[in-house]
């Protein structure tokens, strides 16, 4: 009797397809086949083979795209990081691939000094497209709007770490716009620059800021509230949101970290008067202060309404 010789699944027909398309350097073929088999069967190995298949055709934005579904894996493990900021490096997003060189815990010498070399080329040819960030910059912030995150997305490509220091050294003496401001603070500090800024005409120590989120006075505020056991959930969301929007509005420049109980307690209190029925919100005199600069934030968001 003869052996029955199982065919092949869907999936696997696919796979032996598109590595003999490779095979025959017919990569737009592989993509075609590739994204067949990834909405088939949308794990990382094929996820992986339809990132490959774009690369081979320099379509490396959109390979980078498709990493973006397993983000996670490609972070986790070294050989799959290092191929993520190759990635990031060949669809020339220097920033980023910045950003993750400082976020990981694998060794990032080889990397950094790869990248550090792609920069320098990339100077050589930047010149008028640089000052065409500048100019989209200011007119960013003349709107008094923050910066649509897909016009962020494209302005920070192929601009380089040494660029947008010099850019944002130059924004911050003339900084206004408090939705941009932040930003550009933030995103200096997770690409690892460590140097003094004149931001508004004060000094600001980058080396001793986090990203907002991190910094004392919100995780204080965040742990106050905590500890609070608030009966009703949604008055503690309704605080989190609004502390959050603020929060993202000051930095870099937070209150102190011992005035975070009486922000948040002033935001218990203005809820209680707006809405009433909590029971568990606090009577207290909110200092002048607190109350006009919440106000004055509130202020700002109402604009974009």
């Amino acid at each position: 009797m003869t052996d029955v010789l199982p065919f092949p699944s869907e999936a696997e027909r696919l796979w032996m397809m598109i590595n003999k398309k490779i095979e025959e350097q017919n990569f737009l073929a592989a993509k075609d086949l590739s994204l067949q088999l990834y909405q088939l069967e949308p794990t990382f190995q094929h996820c992986y083979k339809l990132i490959q298949t774009y690369q081979h055709l320099g379509e490396f934005q959109q390979a980078l795209e498709y990493a973006e579904d397993y983000l996670e894996v490609f972070l986790n493990d070294e050989k799959n990081f290092t191929e993520y900021i190759h990635l990031l490096i060949l669809a020339e997003q220097y920033l980023s691939a910045h950003r993750w060189l400082v976020a990981t815990v694998f060794p990032t010498e080889g990397l950094k000094e790869e990248l550090s070399q792609i920069e320098q080329a990339q100077q050589w040819i930047n010149g008028n497209e640089t000052f065409d960030k500048r100019q989209q910059l200011m007119r960013w912030e003349k709107s008094m709007r923050p910066i649509p995150q897909k016009e962020w997305q494209g302005w920070i490509k192929r601009l380089t770490r040494l660029d947008f220091i010099t850019i944002c050294k130059d924004y911050f003496k003339q900084a206004t716009n408090l939705f941009i401001l932040p930003k550009l603070v933030e995103e200096l500090v997770k690409i690892g620059v460590t140097e003094s800024f004149d931001i508004q005409g004060q000094t600001v120590d980058l080396s001793l800021l986090t990203s907002p989120e991190k910094m004392p006075f919100f995780m204080q505020a965040r742990t106050y509230l905590q500890t609070m056991h608030l009966k009703d959930q949604q008055l503690e969301e309704l605080v989190i949101t609004e502390l959050n929007a603020h929060v993202a509005l000051m930095y870099p420049f937070l209150p102190a970290e011992e005035e975070a109980e009486c922000w948040v307690d002033s935001y218990l209190q203005d809820y209680q008067e707006v809405f009433g029925g909590y029971e568990d919100t606090p009577t207290i005199d909110v200092a002048p202060k607190i109350q006009a600069k919440k106000q004055e934030l509130r202020r700002i968001y109402q604009t974009l309404l």
